[in-house]
């Protein structure tokens, strides 16, 4: 008798495994049809109105997801030319411009950064504002370091957010300098830095539908697509109301305006070696080491780590009460996931200021697990 019970117990649990199993995406369309619900969910659940999502495979979108409206009154519907500030996502182009520049001779990335001529009067205002990148201690208890003004900082370290106390010492996230080096770059050449990021990363990465600033006047087109900003307020019915829109004038640290499906393009161009070269792309996504000899989760304006035993490269943005987006690649997995919304609601764990933990964002997370975690399972 304990035997049939035992058989019948152990039949029981196989067909629950069985059903399990075939709930879960086996095929490429399952898994992005999957996506796609849970991405309607994130918008509702995060008051989005307007959210464009794309995901690239081996070189081709497989995914262009247009969610909302980018109007108050729902009669402008999202489309896949919809375009916002993409903030931070700029810095990855900073990186290759930089790398790019400094490979062909215009630049040396170990030049002296602080000869930049308002250096003295900004530190000087960064270190007793108040602001945490010129030091202090974050709410969790972390000790910032404290900016020295009397220190030579190489581009490179500014490059890499290794300018806090000793640089190139540590890694903290620091923006504000991070965005003086396009000033240093239109003091030290004769060209704007607009001149240089269409040099080095738009024309040779062919790219289309990509705003270098807001006084792009070759991208004029990307404006008129240009899904206005919405900050999340609990006082309206909707839980929404408009937003000023941040500032727009390009520098090292933002201004790109683009859509998902342009900066898929984008991810394409840079994985088929288009704007840099394969050893100089590596460049770009490796990481110095630490005091400790440990890598640092920042490289050449990407953020770098691993997320089981998958090499993670990317790169959010966000203006408060304005906007938010993520870039996010797994190289060696031939994946990236695009997300740009019109609140700052995809902002979640994005753009730490001590780390790399992009699994800690919803979105990141369920894209990771679905594409990225189960690379090996694709099949048509």
């Amino acid at each position: 008798m304990k035997a049939i019970i035992y058989y019948l117990l152990m039949a029981t649990l196989a067909l629950n495994s069985q059903s399990v199993a075939s709930a879960e995406p086996q095929t490429i369309d399952e898994k992005i049809e999957k996506f796609k619900t849970y991405v309607k969910h994130f918008r509702q659940q995060n008051l989005i109105p307007s959210l464009s999502v794309a995901i690239v495979k081996d070189g081709e979108i497989i995914m262009l997801e247009s969610v909302g409206f980018q109007d108050h009154d729902a009669e402008e519907p999202t489309t896949e030319n919809t375009s916002y500030l993409a903030a931070s996502i700029t810095k990855t182009f900073t990186g290759a411009t930089l790398l790019a520049m400094d490979a062909d001779g215009h630049i040396d990335l170990d030049a002296d950064f602080t000869t930049l001529s308002d250096w003295d009067r900004r530190c000087h205002w960064i270190t007793t504002s108040g602001s945490i990148f010129g030091g202090g201690t974050l709410d969790n208890g972390y000790h910032v370091p404290k900016l020295q003004c009397d220190q030579v900082i190489t581009l490179r370290q500014v490059l890499q957010h290794q300018v806090q106390g000793k640089p190139g010492s540590s890694f903290f996230y620091n923006p504000i300098v991070f965005g003086r080096l396009s000033n240093w770059v239109e003091e030290n050449t004769e060209h704007s830095w607009r001149y240089w990021v269409n040099k080095y990363v738009i024309q040779p990465g062919e790219l289309k539908n990509i705003s270098v600033g807001w006084r792009d006047e070759k991208a004029s087109s990307v404006l008129t697509h240009l899904a206005p900003p919405f900050r999340h307020a609990p006082e309206e019915s909707d839980g929404l109301a408009n937003a000023i829109l941040p500032n727009t004038e390009l520098n090292a640290s933002s201004g790109i305006i683009a859509s998902a499906k342009a900066l898929a393009h984008y991810s394409i161009a840079l994985d088929e070696g288009r704007i840099l070269s394969g050893p100089l792309r590596e460049t770009m996504w490796s990481p110095a080491a630490d005091t400790n000899g440990q890598p640092m989760p920042y490289a050449y304006g990407w953020f770098v780590q691993q997320w089981q035993g998958h090499r993670l490269v990317w790169h959010g943005g966000w203006w408060p009460d304005a906007y938010a987006g993520l870039l996010l690649k797994a190289p060696e997995d031939g994946l990236t996931l695009v997300a740009l919304g019109n609140t700052d609601g995809i902002r979640n764990e994005i753009n730490s200021l001590t780390g790399a933990h992009i699994e800690q964002n919803p979105l990141a997370l369920k894209f990771l697990e679905l594409f990225v975690g189960g690379t090996k399972s694709f099949s048509n």
